[in-house]
C-alpha cells in the first residue's frame, strides 16, 4: 500500500495558509518584489522562515537556505530527504519564482500564489515524507531581463542554479515550475506544459485525479512565454510548466490578492501534491525525448479551449463565428501551425494586454523591415504608452526607447 499517497490525503491543504502566504508576499510592504530590492529580500526571508518552520534541511553549501546571486538577489532552497534508500539519491525540483516587477505591481497570481502553493506542499510533504528527495526552490530574477557580462538574460536565478546546483543535475528526476496560479477566466483548468519530453511523465500526469480539467500541449506553442523550466530543458532534464494561465490583470496593478479564486488554488495544490507523490513513487526513469512527442490529448485539449472560448464570446458578440474556420481545421488533420495559431487566439483572449503588446511589437518590426519609419515609430510609442498598464522587462523597454530615438532621428 502506498502510505505516502494515503497520508497525503489525510494532511489536507490549508486555505488559511495559502491566504496568509499570499497576503504577505503580495502586500504593499513588499512593493511587488522587484529583483534586488528590499521587497525581494523580504520575500526571500519569509520563504526561508517557512522552510525552517516546516523542517526542511538547508543545503550544506549555504546553511541559511539562501543562494546569493553574483548580480544581486537570492535563490531560496530547501531539501526534504527521501525515505527510500535507493530512490533518495534522485531529486524532484518543485519551483516557484518569488520575484515580480515591483513599483506597485503586487503580483498576487504571478507569482505569490505559486510560492504559496510551494510552501503548502513543503508543509504537507514535511509531515508525510516522500521516497525521492524533494528540492523546493524559489528562484529569483525570473521576470527581469538582465545584462550579465554583456549578454541579455532572463531566468537568471534558475540559470545560475544550473551552474551551482545543490545536487548533480544528472540526479534530477523531474523539475516542476509553478507559475501564475489562482485565476482562470475559462473556468477550472490547469495547464501542464512540457510533458512532450517524457512519455513516463505524460502517463503520470494522465493518472493524476483532479477536479480540474487538465490541459496539455507542447510548451513551444506559447510563443514569447518564458519560465524557469527553460534552463533545465536545455540540460535535457524533463520539466513541466504548471499554470492556470495568464489573465487580463497579468503584470498589471490589478493582480491583487482579493481577485484570486481560492477554490481554484486549493485544487491546484491538491493536483500538484498528487503529481509529486506519483513522481516520487515511480519505478521508472523519465528519459528525455530528443524528439518531442506531443501529449495524446493535445489536439482535443486545444479544441476544447477554442469551443469553450467561442461559447463565451457568443454570449456578447457576433465575433464567435470567426472561430469556425480554425475549429474546422483542428477537427480535420491539423498541422503544427494550426495548433499554434489556435493557442495564440486563446492566449489573446485570456490576456488582451499581452496580445496587444506582441501585436504592436510585430507590427513595428514589420514596418521597420519595409522602411515605413513613421508607422514603426507610432507602434513603438504605443508600446511605451502601454507600459504604465502592463509591465514589460526593463531592458526591453530601453531597447524600444533606443529604437524610438533612432527613428525620430531619421524622420528629422
Amino acid at each position: 500500500m502506498n502510505t505516502g499517497i494515503l497520508f497525503c490525503f489525510i494532511v489536507e491543504v490549508s486555505e488559511e495558509n495559502l491566504r496568509k502566504h499570499i497576503r504577505y508576499l503580495a502586500s504593499p510592504e513588499l512593493d511587488g518584489r522587484e529583483f534586488n530590492t528590499k521587497g525581494d529580500e523580504l520575500a526571500a526571508e519569509y520563504i526561508h522562515n517557512c522552510f525552517h518552520e516546516y523542517g526542511l534541511e538547508a543545503p550544506s553549501q549555504f546553511p541559511d537556505y539562501i543562494q546569493k546571486l553574483p548580480e544581486g538577489g537570492q535563490n531560496v532552497i530547501g531539501i526534504l530527504r527521501g525515505s527510500d534508500e535507493r530512490l533518495q539519491e534522485e531529486c524532484i525540483i518543485v519551483d516557484a519564482h518569488h520575484d515580480h516587477v515591483g513599483n506597485g505591481f503586487l503580483g498576487a497570481s504571478d507569482n505569490a500564489a505559486g510560492v504559496a502553493v510551494l510552501l503548502e506542499l513543503a508543509r504537507i510533504f514535511g509531515k508525510i515524507g516522500t521516497k525521492r528527495t524533494l528540492l523546493f526552490t524559489c528562484f529569483d530574477a525570473e521576470e527581469q531581463l538582465l545584462s550579465i557580462k554583456g549578454r541579455k538574460q532572463m531566468m537568471y536565478g534558475a540559470s545560475y542554479y544550473i551552474l551551482d546546483p545543490v545536487f548533480d543535475i544528472k540526479r534530477i528526476f523531474a523539475m516542476l515550475t509553478l507559475d501564475t496560479l489562482g485565476r482562470n477566466v475559462l473556468g477550472d483548468l490547469i495547464f501542464i506544459l512540457g510533458a512532450e519530453h517524457s512519455l513516463l511523465i505524460q502517463d503520470i500526469v494522465y493518472e493524476c485525479q483532479t477536479n480540474l480539467r487538465k490541459i496539455m500541449f507542447e510548451v513551444d506553442m506559447l510563443t514569447g512565454i518564458k519560465g524557469n523550466y527553460i534552463p533545465f530543458v536545455e540540460k535535457k532534464i524533463p520539466s513541466l510548466f504548471i499554470t492556470n494561465g495568464m489573465h487580463k490583470d497579468y503584470h498589471s496593478t490589478n493582480d491583487t490578492e482579493n481577485r484570486l479564486q481560492y477554490g481554484l488554488l486549493i485544487e491546484d495544490t491538491r493536483f500538484v501534491r498528487e503529481l509529486v507523490s506519483k513522481l516520487s513513487d515511480s519505478d521508472g526513469k523519465p528519459d528525455f525525448c530528443k524528439n518531442p512527442i506531443p501529449p495524446k490529448s493535445e489536439v482535443e485539449d486545444i479544441l476544447y479551449l477554442l469551443k469553450l472560448l467561442q461559447g463565451l464570446i457568443r454570449k456578447t458578440s457576433s465575433d464567435a463565428d470567426r472561430f469556425d474556420y480554425i475549429i474546422s481545421k483542428l477537427e480535420e488533420r491539423p498541422k503544427k501551425e494550426d495548433l499554434r495559431h489556435a493557442v495564440q487566439i486563446i492566449l489573446g483572449f485570456m490576456t488582451p494586454n499581452y496580445a496587444k503588446l506582441y501585436l504592436l511589437l510585430n507590427d513595428a518590426q514589420m514596418a521597420e523591415k519595409k522602411k515605413e519609419h513613421s508607422v514603426a515609430l507610432q507602434h513603438y510609442k504605443e508600446i511605451i504608452a502601454l507600459y504604465d498598464q502592463y509591465r514589460i522587462p526593463y531592458l526591453w523597454l530601453q531597447d524600444i526607447n533606443d529604437k524610438i530615438a533612432k527613428l525620430e532621428e531619421k524622420s528629422r
